[in-house]
């Protein structure tokens, strides 16, 4: 059973951003300048003893498309758009290709993608 669950974000408490694309770190920014006028919410989601963190809506749905795969493809990707997240070789992967592999097995791929779908209700449109 999958636990999912929203809190208000702080900076100190949730630590770094796992994604530096602009659909995530946008949503923070605009906390960070007013936080009391603009909230942001972070959602959590703990399922096969791993706890997922999301900040957008865009952001799950990456993640989600990227489990609901039963065989996953190559994650190569030209430099030209991995240069945009930083430009350095440690930074070729996305985050939630360095998960752990034990989210990849069969049984626990489909309890993943049946929380996270579940999850993506959590934010408002």
């Amino acid at each position: 059973m999958a636990r999912i669950w929203k809190e208000l974000y702080d900076s100190t408490q949730h630590g770094g951003l796992p994604d530096s694309l602009t659909d995530v770190t946008e949503p923070i920014g605009r906390h960070r300048t007013a936080p009391t006028i603009i909230p942001h919410n972070v959602v959590f989601v703990s399922v096969c003893s791993f706890t997922f963190r999301f900040d957008t809506k865009e952001q799950l749905q990456r993640v989600l498309r990227y489990y609901e795969q039963k065989i996953v493809p190559t994650s190569r990707q030209p430099e030209s758009v991995w240069g945009m997240r930083g430009g350095d070789h440690s930074e070729a992967e996305r985050w939630f290709e360095k998960l752990p592999l034990f989210l990849r097995e069969e049984p626990k791929r489909l309890k993943v993608v049946k929380a996270l779908r579940d999850a993506s209700r959590m934010f408002a449109d």
